[in-house]
């Protein structure tokens, strides 16, 4: 049960992500949320500072949530029919994920709405935005992990790392190359190699038959695309 790769640990970590992202409707709420809250923290200008108390409340609920799994089916596994104990440690498990969830109700008011984000001009906080194509590139390809991991769960093939529908290899490489194509100022040449690494990536993983060439794909299209949108609906149209 011990793994003897840093491949097999990386897909066993993962694969508890991935259990609770199946069993755990909570947890699929909060992972959309914070796809929601990098967008909204990067279309709002949102400082260094604001934007570390955000990820530290929602890294804080989802650990509760985990651990709140975890408790529930060791408890399970250590006792079948119904005790008192079992009851207590199952209810102070899912206090716990409640006040994690109170703690980051309450961080994000403080900082949307005590901070004065809500209240800024849109155009304003995208005219910001000009500068700071990294911190765009970074919450993009964020949000298309954790969306391509719920698609993953939500089609029931393969590993987080290896195999399945889509890609995750495919997508994250067909992000980054839409990043380069759509930056400003990014030179063509280091568009082409970019490219070239991509398709590299997903010939590769054709090759050694990890993932069929549907699942690459797939993948890529959903990669692609969702940057795209992203991209667009943060910097806006004219970028």
């Amino acid at each position: 049960m011990v793994p003897h790769k840093v491949i097999d640990s990386f897909n066993a970590a993962v694969a508890g992500i991935v259990y609770v992202l199946k069993t755990q409707r909570n947890m699929r709420v909060h992972f959309l949320a914070a796809a929601l809250v990098l967008i909204a923290s990067v279309v709002l200008g949102m400082a260094f500072e604001d934007l570390l108390f955000l990820v530290s409340a929602i890294v804080l609920v989802l650990l509760a949530e985990m651990f709140n799994t975890a408790v529930e089916m060791t408890v399970d596994l250590a006792q079948e029919s119904y005790h008192p104990l079992a009851r207590i440690a199952k209810d102070v498990s899912a206090g716990a994920v409640f006040l994690a969830s109170l703690y980051a109700v309450a961080v994000g008011y403080l900082v949307f709405f005590t901070r004065g984000y809500l209240s800024r001009p849109l155009e304003v906080s995208l005219g910001a935005l000009r500068g700071s194509e990294w911190d765009v590139a970074f919450v993009t390809l964020a949000v298309v992990s954790i969306l391509t991991l719920i698609a993953k769960v939500a089609f029931h093939r393969g590993t987080p790392f290896r195999g399945g529908l889509p890609s995750l290899h495919a997508a994250l490489a067909a992000a980054i190359f839409t990043l380069a194509a759509l930056i400003p100022g990014t030179p063509a040449v280091v568009v082409v190699l970019v490219f070239a690494l991509a398709f590299l990536v997903v010939q590769s993983r054709i090759a050694s038959r990890i993932h069929t060439l549907p699942e690459v794909a797939s993948g890529a299209a959903w990669g692609a695309a969702l940057t795209f949108l992203l991209y667009k609906l943060i910097v806006g149209p004219s970028f």
